[in-house]
């Protein structure tokens, strides 16, 4: 995949992987779009990498459709969307997790994603191509104790994206996905994990994730498991 003079579209690039991921494709020579639901946070990112903004709701379809409008005004297309905006929860067995939070992730984790696909369909179907790039975690590859409410969300995306990339298959549109493992970011604001300190580096994620997509035969879904110690 070739990043230059591409328009790239990042949700939930104010800081952590998709910030990281956002320079990277900077350094590519894309037209980057970061959004965030906080805008004093994204403006002062946007302004850091020096790429484009727009304060954005995922779990919003009304704002995931804003923001594909705006982008399409002002960029004329949308080469690249990648769904990476996500939250976690303290980790705690099912029946204790409480209910508000279970609806609040799904609508981000999950909803956010949905609606993201569903927003930009549309304009990449118009110009008859298109990538869409959903960042997962390894929680959506198997079950895991604690994270009932975490790993469903995952499991959810992935459901998702295999169904979305059989409805485009005879398009030139596609539909990846990002497996990273658990990465030392601020996500865990609930509760920080005892073993964070062996977590990999987001640098090293983007590394690995770059590499694949710039690749000439990407992997549709590439798992990226902590680096041996």
């Amino acid at each position: 995949m070739i990043f230059k003079d591409r328009v790239v579209v990042i949700t939930g690039a104010s800081k952590g992987f998709g910030k990281a991921l956002a320079k990277e494709l900077l350094s590519e020579k894309a037209t980057v779009i970061i959004t965030s639901n906080n805008e004093n946070e994204l403006k002062a990112t946007a302004e850091e990498l020096g790429c484009g903004y727009y304060v954005a709701d995922a779990s919003s379809f009304d704002n995931c459709v804003s923001l594909v409008d705006y982008v399409q005004q002002k960029y004329s297309r949308i080469d690249v969307w990648i769904n990476n905006a996500g939250i976690q929860i303290a980790p705690s067995q099912l029946e204790d997790v409480d209910v508000e939070k279970l609806h609040r992730l799904f609508s981000i984790n999950y909803l956010g994603y949905f609606y993201g696909c569903k927003a930009v369909l549309p304009a990449m179907k118009k110009v008859g191509s298109g990538s869409i790039i959903n960042v997962n975690s390894t929680a959506g590859l198997s079950g895991k104790p604690g994270l009932s409410a975490y790993v469903s969300s995952k499991f959810a995306i992935k459901g998702m994206s295999e169904s979305l990339r059989e409805e485009v298959k005879d398009t030139n549109i596609k539909v990846y996905q990002i497996f990273p493992g658990g990465m030392k970011t601020d996500i865990y604001r609930e509760q920080v994990p005892e073993d964070i300190d062996a977590y990999m580096d987001v640098s090293y994620a983007i590394e690995l994730v770059m590499k694949n997509l710039k690749s000439k035969n990407p992997e549709l879904d590439q798992v990226i498991k902590r680096p041996v110690q």
